[in-house]
């Protein structure tokens, strides 16, 4: 763990910290604490990964994070962040979304996206034998994403089923009533899975608008973890995220810090954009 606590002890890698902490388990029964390494690996053009090399583990996992998230809903439509997030991966390129997932399901390549208040976040699951189709699939997904009207209103449906429960359940009302008081004016204060009123009024138009300006290169942190090296890992960068524009197009988000009853009950948090 020592090698590991001095990677992440660095000022540039703190900011990785979360994405590479997840991965860190696939690499850790396999090898001794004291033999990991962090590897920082750049590409040709410059998208900047942090590797974990685990050769005797058949499997590759990269997590990646898009600063962003929901803080960058347009305003009055809260939760568009997490509706790209779940149609994503579905439709993409020439694939629709029935040939698209068995696609990946019979290469048992997983490929998933969430969103939080700053980051809109993905995962890739595969084996390495699969290696060069699933960065193929994570591209479409990154640069291709068809956003077809049936995958849309079946996720935005889910989430508006999700919302309904939420709306009675009294841990979900108190925790959305805290950001709203705590962030009141602030776009912390929005829900990030949105609201009943916000859903539907979300087009596929804002969709895209939205990965137009979050997903970018130089807005990517990335962590990889398993059996792949320095050299493979800078192609595979290119070949996945190499396609995406160069800059994000990001509103500034204000320094927040929690205000009203709600600072007293959470006297330490302050948030802040990277």
């Amino acid at each position: 763990m020592n090698a590991i606590a001095r990677a992440l002890s660095k000022p540039i890698s703190h900011r990785i910290a979360a994405a590479i902490a997840p991965l860190l388990a696939l690499a850790m029964p396999a090898a001794p604490a004291s033999a990991t390494t962090i590897e920082r690996v750049v590409s040709a053009s410059g998208i900047e990964a942090w590797l974990v090399r685990e050769p005797a583990v058949p499997l590759i996992a990269i997590d990646f994070a898009f600063d962003g998230g929901a803080a960058q809903d347009p305003p009055g439509k809260a939760g568009t962040a997490y509706l790209v997030s779940a149609t994503l991966n579905d439709g993409v390129g020439e694939f629709d979304s029935k040939t698209f997932h068995a696609r990946l399901e019979r290469k048992a390549i997983e490929i998933n996206f969430t969103a939080d208040r700053d980051t809109l976040r993905g995962t890739l699951r595969t084996l390495t034998e699969n290696r060069d189709e699933a960065f193929d699939y994570l591209r479409l997904c990154l640069t291709a994403a068809r956003f077809d009207s049936a995958d849309v209103e079946l996720n935005r449906a889910q989430i508006m089923s999700t919302l309904r429960r939420d709306s009675t359940s009294p841990t979900d009302i108190a925790n959305r009533r805290w950001w709203e008081t705590a962030f009141a004016g602030h776009p912390y204060g929005r829900p990030v899975t949105g609201t009943l009123e916000s859903m539907p009024s979300i087009t596929i138009d804002d969709l895209k608008t939205y990965t137009r300006h979050v997903l970018a290169r130089q807005n990517v942190k990335i962590a990889v973890v398993g059996d792949i090296d320095a050299a493979t890992v800078r192609t595979m960068l290119d070949r996945a995220f190499g396609g995406l524009p160069a800059k994000p197009e990001l509103t500034p988000i204000p320094v927040a810090t929690p205000n009203g009853p709600a600072a007293a009950s959470s006297p330490t948090l302050t948030c802040r954009r990277p």
